[in-house]
């Protein structure tokens, strides 16, 4: 990468690095209005009555590779729905990653689960599978892998730990539309998968999930949980465990349905670019891009870089500060809170349920329980990645990242020690 030492930061008076503006995205058009007034047309919202949701089931499915696909409300449903069809029993712990979204987490508290926090790979922000085998206990019943910001967990590791222990493993793809695993997708490697399609996922239609699965059994186990656990299928209603609402409309269902003629664009699309910014990102001293696992395919949900803060003689907060004042949109501490998880107040107080601390039990979340990912929280950098931008976008993304490590790195050398 071609870098003029003498130009000034933006912050010092120089030009922005990011000298030409973003393009406009839109991420709807023609296909989701066209599905969405034969939905107001045939005057039927309801999923069981329409079509809509049942095709984008039927699609997706196939799109995967898997036989069966129950959509759902939201992502967070989806974890909530894969957690209820395994049945465990109240007090089970259930293994998953300190930096996800709370959505993530709600159901493993729903089901009267009790949440063990894992801690990451310090290169990739993903599940650590050293840290997913100390935690194991007699009470484990289940792990969570989450495929973090589009990169594929080390799924081997995760599964053979899982083999030996006799539990199972929940795929969470919320992030990981199109990601692969030693060109497995992410998604299929497990007997559940949930995805999100909220406003910010790669598709979406404002908010809706999935749960993916080969297993008829869990099929109609997760088609009752979403509807309240009435059996319409067999024209009764007569439930006999507790489920909540979670249906899809047939709104949101035209709208996913004419998402997915697109998905596969946009995943090559962020892949594209984002490997791009990695190979510029390389050449550059104090930066570092997240891992990818041998034969693995990053989709970039979000793009994330480590900071040398040492080399770099900065903070996050300072180093962000810079990037944001050169035009190029970024985040210090990752998205979550500025914490992992485990830190935030419904763990640290245990209060899920007021009144009680109900389902943790004698389980706490000490402070320096996962030291790489709060370490993870001083020295990450956040930045979308869109699929609309431009090679020339991305270019001038990487020159002031190299321009801000460069000023802040020269500056730090030039301290006396």
């Amino acid at each position: 990468m071609r870098f003029d030492p003498s130009e000034k930061l933006a912050l010092e008076g120089g030009p922005k690095a990011k000298r030409t503006p973003f393009p406009p995205r839109r991420r709807h058009g023609e296909l989701d209005k066209r599905l969405l007034g034969e939905v107001i047309d045939a005057d039927v919202l309801f999923y069981w009555l329409g079509s809509k949701v049942r095709e984008f089931q039927r699609r997706f499915a196939e799109l995967y590779g898997r036989k069966h696909c129950v959509a759902c409300s939201s992502g967070t449903a989806a974890v909530h729905t894969a957690l209820a069809v395994l049945e465990l029993p109240p007090g089970s712990e259930v293994i998953t990653t300190s930096i996800t979204d709370m959505g993530g987490l709600t159901g493993i508290l729903y089901q009267g689960l009790v949440p063990v926090f894992a801690d990451v790979e310090p290169d990739t922000l993903n599940l650590d599978p050293a840290s997913v085998r100390r935690c194991l206990s007699p009470r484990t019943r289940a792990i969570i892998a989450t495929h973090h910001a589009g990169l594929p967990a080390e799924m081997d590791a995760l599964l053979e730990i899982a083999r030996q222990a006799g539990v199972p493993v929940i795929e969470d793809c919320a992030q990981a539309y199109g990601c692969r695993y030693k060109d497995r997708l992410a998604g299929t490697m497990t007997p559940l998968s949930a995805f999100s399609l909220n406003h910010f996922k790669h598709i979406e239609c404002g908010s809706g999930g999935m749960i993916l699965t080969d297993d008829e059994r869990l099929r109609y186990l997760a088609a009752l949980f979403v509807d309240k656990c009435y059996q319409r299928e067999e024209g009764l209603r007569d439930p006999f465990f507790l489920a909540p609402n979670y249906q899809m409309t047939e709104l949101q269902g035209a709208v996913a349905l004419a998402q997915l003629d697109r998905l596969e664009a946009i995943v090559n699309r962020r892949n594209e670019l984002g490997r791009r910014l990695d190979q510029a990102l390389h050449e550059i001293p104090g930066v570092s891009p997240q891992r990818t696992p041998e034969g693995g395919r990053h989709t970039y949900f979000l793009y994330l870089f480590r900071l040398d803060l040492e080399r770099l003689g900065a903070t996050a907060e300072e180093f962000s500060r810079a990037l944001n004042a050169e035009g190029v949109p970024n985040h210090a501490h990752l998205i979550t809170g500025g914490m992992p998880v485990y830190l935030y107040r419904v763990f640290q107080q245990r209060s899920a349920f007021p009144g009680s601390t109900y389902p943790f039990g004698d389980r706490t979340y000490p402070k320096g329980l996962c030291p790489a990912a709060e370490a993870a929280f001083e020295r990450w950098i956040t930045m979308d990645l869109f699929e609309h931008w431009t090679e020339n976008d991305i270019d001038e993304i990487a020159h002031g990242i190299a321009k801000v490590a460069w000023r802040l790195a020269r500056r730090a050398a030039a301290v006396p020690v």
